[in-house]
């Protein structure tokens, strides 16, 4: 999970996770809807694996579950779910998510899921309804903005005076 205030270097950052990894070894699926449907979502994850449209809510449950072990165990490659903009996502939402990435009756885990949001995303997985998917959260990152000093050096860093070329 990445919270941070808007402008803190969320997307920034996990646009740089994403390219970071091997594209042999990893499939990323980013997913900013969080503002849509239960539906909507699993139809964008479906969409973003490459598979068939299905229009029932379990067949497409299992379509993705099905894609997600195809990947990890036959193509041996690791499914990497981004899903930002995580806390304009109804509490339903949480609920299905924490079923859907529930495989082998909660023992293996053939996928990377990474939530975003801004910090207020934080408390209210820690609500009751949410706690289920709170608890499957291994590592918890939160970006700050960068102080008043820091953005004077990085500008300082990053643009050198007129007529003045930086040296290699």
């Amino acid at each position: 999970m990445i919270v941070g205030e808007p402008g803190a270097g969320k997307t920034f950052a996990l646009r740089a996770f994403a390219e970071s990894l091997n594209p042999s070894l990893y499939k990323v699926i980013y997913f900013p809807l969080s503002t849509g449907t239960v539906m909507d979502f699993y139809r964008g994850l479906e969409a973003g694996l490459g598979e068939k449209l299905k229009f029932c809510k379990v067949d497409l449950f299992h379509q993705i579950q099905h894609a997600v072990q195809v990947f990890f165990r036959e193509r041996k490659v690791t499914p990497v779910f981004i899903l930002d903009e995580m806390q304009m996502a109804k509490d339903l939402f949480f609920c299905d998510l924490s079923i859907l990435f529930n495989f082998g009756m909660d023992s293996e885990n053939p996928f990377i899921l990474v939530l975003s949001g801004l910090p207020n995303l934080l408390e209210r997985l820690t609500l009751n309804q949410n706690r289920p998917l709170f608890h499957r959260i291994m590592m918890r990152y939160k970006i700050e903005p960068l102080s008043r000093e820091e953005v004077a050096g990085y500008i300082r860093h990053h643009m050198p005076a007129p007529g003045m070329q930086k040296r290699r």
